[in-house]
């Protein structure tokens, strides 16, 4: 075993009624930022919670955050924190507004721009304490500190992260599910898997990594085994602390070419980004398998042991189909072409040579 490190300094409870330690964790603020898309707070019952349990505070809605947050989205809840002299952060929703939180809190103290702040090593004011209480069970951004921020004129994904921009803390709460269509459940579940997956093989996994790794996507892939049926509470729980175990590999171990390749679909053919993961796949698998990459073997060993039929899963969410069917063969070169100047591709468990991808995703 080589030497390894690991840092996950997120305080996180998990579980039904988690909730009900935000209570605690404000008791030290005065004014809260919460930081939102426009419908998940609403429908969740989140807003009415917090107005009627929180009076003795004042509170402030940025409910704003679009899915894949914008730069101009990130510079605007900057400013709306600053104004109302926001004390702390509540990020509240999917990963577009998990991650959109983590930006905004740094935006708040320090008054600068996006590409200027984001190329400084230290930031000259720390960020605002976050809250991070997700909605889905995805991304698992509430236990790293990355922030995937689109930049629309480019139409490029870029990482906001630095060594501050953890969050405070992580409530938690499958019940948040609940108001979940059952395609958006499947495919952030997809989206963690992809987490655990690529993180176990990437270049940059450690025994430490590994061990949530496994454990996450056998959870995952037992609950979509057992059904996953998203009106039971147990299916919503195992996918939930799946993605909550794929938040914490990647923060040790960076996603790799699939997820680039992923964020092309979503950038140029708004295709979800969990959806987009549980298309590219298929094609990822075969291209260990042909690599003869080490850890594939134990990914295979474990998709045989649930039986797990991805097209089925695909075909749950609308998206049984090969890339040939949604691409041109040129949208392929330029997808390609975009993902090996990703960073993600360097974590790649293979060299990544252009012709040997373009004829995977061409083949199929």
């Amino acid at each position: 075993m080589q030497q390894f490190s690991f840092h996950s300094p997120v305080h996180a409870y998990f579980g039904f009624n988690a909730i009900d330690n935000l209570q605690a964790l404000l008791k030290p603020y005065t004014k809260v930022c919460v930081v939102s898309g426009e419908k998940s707070i609403e429908a969740t019952g989140f807003r009415k919670y917090l107005d009627e349990y929180f009076r003795n505070k004042e509170i402030f809605y940025f409910n704003r955050i679009e899915e894949n947050p914008s730069i101009n989205t990130i510079l605007k809840g900057g400013k709306f924190a600053r104004e109302c002299k926001a004390e702390v952060i509540i990020g509240f929703g999917g990963g577009s507004p998990l991650d959109a939180s983590k930006a905004i809190a740094a935006f708040a103290t320090n008054n600068k721009g996006f590409y200027e702040l984001l190329v400084e090593d230290t930031l000259d004011h720390e960020p605002l304490p976050v809250i991070c209480v997700p909605t889905t069970c995805g991304t698992g951004s509430e236990m790293n500190n990355y922030s995937i921020v689109t930049d629309t004129e480019k139409l490029d994904k870029i990482n906001f992260a630095k060594e501050n921009t953890f969050p405070k803390a992580a409530v938690i709460d499958p019940v948040f599910l609940r108001s979940l269509d059952k395609k958006i459940i499947y495919a952030t579940a997809f989206d963690a898997f992809s987490h655990c997956m690529e993180g176990f093989v990437s270049n940059r996994a450690n025994p430490f990594s590994d061990s949530h790794a496994v454990t996450g996507m056998e959870i995952i892939l037992s609950t979509f085994a057992a059904g996953a049926d998203t009106s039971k509470d147990e299916t919503l729980l195992n996918f939930l602390y799946g993605s909550t175990l794929g938040g914490i590999v990647i923060l040790h171990t960076a996603t790799t070419l699939m997820h680039a390749l992923g964020y092309w679909l979503t950038n140029e053919k708004k295709i979800h980004h969990g959806t987009a993961n549980a298309i590219l796949l298929p094609y990822y698998l075969e291209m260990l398998r042909q690599k003869n990459v080490d850890k594939y073997h134990v990914i295979a060993g474990l998709m045989g042991k649930y039986e797990f039929d991805i097209a089925r899963w695909q075909n749950e969410m609308g998206y049984d189909v090969s890339l040939k069917d949604i691409m041109s063969e040129d949208e392929i070169d330029k997808m390609t072409d975009y993902a090996l100047t990703k960073k993600n591709s360097e974590w790649t468990p293979f060299e990544p040579e252009r012709e040997f991808v373009l004829g995977i995703l061409k083949r199929y």
